[in-house]
């Protein structure tokens, strides 16, 4: 064999190798309903995962109630990808629907911040032992839907953006100190916004907002240096009610993707593009009752898979194939619940990427990915 066909082969060796040695087989796997953050029936409407007491495992912020008062809790993960600790968090009962954790006050711990249904958005502040004792308050009073966090005034300090149902959209800007003073508002009185994605879609260096609007077309708030956020461009269709979207460049081509997750019509991929036109798109076969939607690569083929969490149906996965293919697995089919947000991260840190629902008045279960 010549120098030149022995650099060839070995070439399409390595190729080979490499794409047999990161794509793998998997399933995913409940064990009947032991797999679950808590047994509690509340009516939870999302999970975080967090690494909230920095012992290198994924912790779980469970929101409970939305309209009604609830307990939220945070559950401590033992290493193993178990839940067999959790502490409720604060003294009253809430109707939440989010949550997250960040040190917002810069002390060194980890704190917690809770959008509430028409009462006070919480702010927990983290101490030694377990603690978040110390509370205040943060935006408007308003119908809230969902809590993102981003440094979207890149002054070092971590930043909420709060998503609100038929009110104005809030960016709460932190003094460093986990004051929340400073608002600015984004989106009309009449919009119903369920979810607002931060990240840069256009990489000019500014975050944008990339909004799912219950009803009506769903949006894009183009950040610039002063937070005007006054360019906004639409997407999805005027009669879509999209509860859900994620982002992920599905084809390739150097542009980040919108797929939306619509409750009662087929979920969406919009493929972005130079002109951020989003008109281009992908229809999966199915109408379903989609409350959430994720985006993540879980057997590490190089595609991006999805996950559906659906309303009263089955939960689906989607591994995504060449050209826009993508295989259909189920999750458990003896389960229909009414799953309101769905999140994705490594529980059990084997490295690959389990899949945990939030259900509204059952069980909220997670499924381990396991290799075949």
């Amino acid at each position: 064999m010549t120098s030149s066909n022995q650099k060839t082969a070995v070439v399409l060796f390595l190729t080979i190798f490499i794409n047999l040695g990161f794509s793998q087989e998997i399933s995913f796997f409940n064990a009947d309903g032991f797999f679950s953050i808590g047994t509690q029936s509340n009516r939870t409407a999302s999970i975080t995962l967090v690494d909230i007491d920095k012992d290198g495992d994924l912790d779980a912020l469970t929101a409970n109630g939305r309209h009604w008062a609830e307990q939220n809790y945070l559950y401590y993960n033992d290493g193993k990808g178990d839940f067999k600790e959790a502490l409720p968090i604060g003294r009253f009962l809430d109707a939440s629907y989010a949550i997250k954790s960040a040190d917002f006050n810069n002390d060194g711990f980890m704190d917690i911040a809770v959008a509430n249904d028409n009462i006070k958005n919480k702010l927990y502040f983290g101490a030694g032992n377990n603690e978040f004792g110390k509370e205040t308050s943060f935006g408007a009073i308003s119908p809230s839907r969902n809590l993102e966090i981003a440094d979207i005034d890149n002054d070092g300090n971590i930043d909420l953006i709060i998503s609100n149902r038929k009110a104005k959209n809030e960016i709460c800007l932190n003094d460093s100190q986990g004051n929340f003073k400073t608002i600015i508002n984004f989106g009309n009185e009449s919009d119903q916004t369920i979810q607002t994605l931060v990240l840069d879609i256009n990489n000019d260096g500014y975050l944008d907002l990339i909004t799912a609007e219950r009803q009506g077309k769903n949006k894009i708030y183009l950040g610039d240096e002063k937070l005007l956020f006054n360019r906004v461009l639409e997407f999805g269709g005027e009669n879509d009610e999209t509860r859900s979207i994620d982002i992920g460049d599905f084809n390739k081509d150097g542009f980040l993707d919108i797929v939306t997750g619509n409750l009662g019509a087929k979920n969406i991929i919009y493929f972005g593009d130079e002109t951020l036109s989003f008109r281009k798109h992908f229809k999966f076969s199915s109408e379903r009752m989609t409350s959430s939607i994720k985006v993540a690569d879980l057997n590490k083929d190089g595609y991006l898979d999805i996950v559906e969490g659906n309303s009263e149906d089955r939960n689906y996965v989607f591994l995504g194939k060449e050209n826009m293919k993508f295989k259909e697995i189920g999750l458990r089919e003896d389960i229909k619940d009414d799953t309101y947000h769905i999140t994705i991260g490594d529980l059990n840190n084997d490295g690959l990427l389990d899949i945990i629902e939030a259900n509204s008045g059952t069980w909220n279960l997670y499924y381990r990915n396991i290799k075949k």
